[in-house]
């Protein structure tokens, strides 16, 4: 189909929107607008194709169930990748296996852009610094989030234009100069891709009893023909009556009885919630290797800083220093942290003997358990099996999927998030400790490990196809078929079952997801040509 500027521009600025994180928020953003399973339906609405855009973004959102930003890290980029992939799959009339192949590419561009977008930003801590040294609060807005906001999207938006538009004005030769052979082997190609997400994703959660559910729902898929979204709701019950909850463990939550005595003495709750809210729109705005987090903390803090430290230009800078050191957690957890500070800044303005280096010790303390409790319940729990659900209707062609599965992320990325505030705000880390010792988030951890790699088990079966094209024929007639006579015979979906296990096992042994992904891709393109596998 032909492509015109505006529709090439609308892509290219949509690419740039769900990189920031207004307004939803940099952990929400990453988590729902940055999802093929959602730019691609934009993608598509842009193009005049909402379903095939739909279709398309779900699919190639399988490659990256397992990819996680926990501690830093920067996985590829399944924004670029579903943008684009779906982009030139409805340009060019592809299939979505074909688009799984333009898809892995345009990711690796895009982690590069992100690495570099990381890099570039540790030149901005110098002039923040500087401004913090002056008292200039009303600045760290601007060197948080301002200024790396417009140079992100001009590079951004720059780079997807060049290659929407040579891309899409070379595509149809390619496409041509490709068919044949060729792009049927790119298209078996794609049909292997999915087994690198889902194997990816055991790694976090293929442990202890839990991976004996991968083979359960595994079973429950390729014999009884379960729907993922009923695997999800059998085993999601069956999950919870075999980890088992008691009354001890909401202890720690019963104990929450009585206020901070400081609650509300120097700031409303319409201050914590602005404060919150900076914190949770801009706490990554410019994420950097030196200070990771830190001058997002910095700017959430400000205006609780400037409210209690009004006309001491002293104590302003000094707050604000130390609230601007290194600093990386899960941005839930971190909204908690948030309010413990917020109250040991009130003790401290009340005349409490609170040193700078308990607030140093606090935070470094707390952010390391957090982020991993944090980011697993996120990034590892909620996130991927609320994505399988919507995934498995969107790649029908349900519409209302992406949109449905963005209201209830956000619902709940909210809802807890608020909830972790008030509570590190009205109770302090004393209750944020017995939280983590109680032993209720390990519980809900394998409760989401058993649910997670039951519908991981029927995920390999619905989108990962790996099927054998070797048969015997003799006068006309086939005399074997490996696929139907052995495989299917014995077990259904076996080959798609061990090419996942095979990408867990590359992976837990510590090759590199990019590595793995390039040799399933050329395994898939060999077998595709040579026309062993269909």
């Amino acid at each position: 189909m032909d492509v015109s500027i505006l529709q090439i521009c609308l892509i290219s600025f949509w690419y740039c929107f769900a990189n920031i994180s207004w307004p939803f928020g940099s952990m929400g953003q990453w988590a729902t607008l940055n999802r093929p399973l959602v730019s691609g339906l934009v993608v598509g609405l842009i193009l005049g194709d909402p379903v095939q855009g739909t279709i398309i973004g779900a699919t190639i959102n399988i490659m990256y169930l397992g990819i996680i930003s926990a501690g830093g890290s920067l996985p590829s980029d399944s924004g670029m990748a579903g943008i684009m992939g779906t982009a030139f799959a409805i340009i060019g009339g592809l299939d979505t296996g074909a688009a799984l192949a333009l898809a892995v590419p345009m990711g690796l561009v895009g982690s590069v852009l992100n690495v570099l977008t990381m890099a570039g930003q540790c030149f901005l801590i110098p002039l923040a610094d500087k401004w913090i040294d002056e008292g200039k609060s009303n600045r760290i807005m601007l060197i948080n989030m301002w200024i790396p906001y417009i140079v992100k999207t001009v590079i951004r938006f720059v780079i997807a234009f060049v290659i929407l538009y040579f891309g899409a004005n070379a595509l149809d030769s390619i496409v041509n100069a490709l068919s044949g052979p060729v792009m049927d082997a790119l298209s078996l190609m794609g049909g292997l891709l999915p087994a690198v997400g889902v194997g990816l994703m055991l790694l976090t959660i293929f442990k202890g009893r839990a991976r004996w559910f991968l083979f359960l729902g595994f079973a429950a898929t390729s014999y009884l023909n379960l729907g993922t979204i009923a695997v999800a709701f059998i085993f999601g019950i069956i999950a919870v009556l075999v980890v088992g909850f008691d009354a001890d463990d909401l202890s720690a939550f019963r104990s929450v009885k009585g206020e901070n005595a400081m609650t509300y003495r120097y700031f409303s709750k319409g201050d914590l919630t602005r404060a919150w809210l900076r914190w949770h729109w801009f706490c990554e705005s410019c994420y950097n290797y030196e200070r990771m987090q830190g001058l997002g903390f910095c700017n959430a803090m400000v205006p609780l800083l400037n409210k209690i430290y009004k006309g001491d230009k002293e104590g302003l800078v000094a707050a604000m220093k130390r609230h601007a050191m290194f600093f990386n957690t899960d941005h839930n957890f971190g909204g908690m942290i948030l309010g413990i500070c917020a109250s040991m800044e009130e003790q401290k303005k009340a005349g409490a003997d609170i040193p700078e280096e308990a607030f140093v010790s606090l935070k470094s303390g707390l952010m390391g358990p957090c982020a991993g409790i944090g980011d697993t319940l996120s990034q590892v729990v909620l996130l991927p099996i609320l994505s399988v659900i919507f995934i498995n209707l969107a790649s029908q062609g349900a519409v209302w999927a992406p949109v449905a599965f963005t209201i209830i992320f956000m619902a709940i990325f909210y809802g807890v998030g608020y909830w972790m505030l008030k509570l590190g705000y009205n109770s302090g880390g004393e209750t944020v400790l017995k939280l983590m010792e109680s032993g209720l988030f390990d519980k809900v951890i394998e409760v989401a490990s058993i649910l997670g790699c039951a519908v991981m088990g029927a995920l390999v079966c619905s989108f990962v196809t790996f099927n054998w094209n070797v048969s015997i024929v003799q006068e006309g007639v086939e005399l074997f078929n490996l696929q139907t006579g052995v495989f299917d015979a014995i077990l259904p979906n076996a080959m798609p079952l061990l090419l996942t296990m095979g990408v867990y096992g590359m992976a837990k042994k510590g090759v590199k997801s990019s590595y793995i992904t390039f040799a399933v891709m050329g395994l898939g393109f060999v077998l595709g040509v040579l026309g062993l596998i269909a």
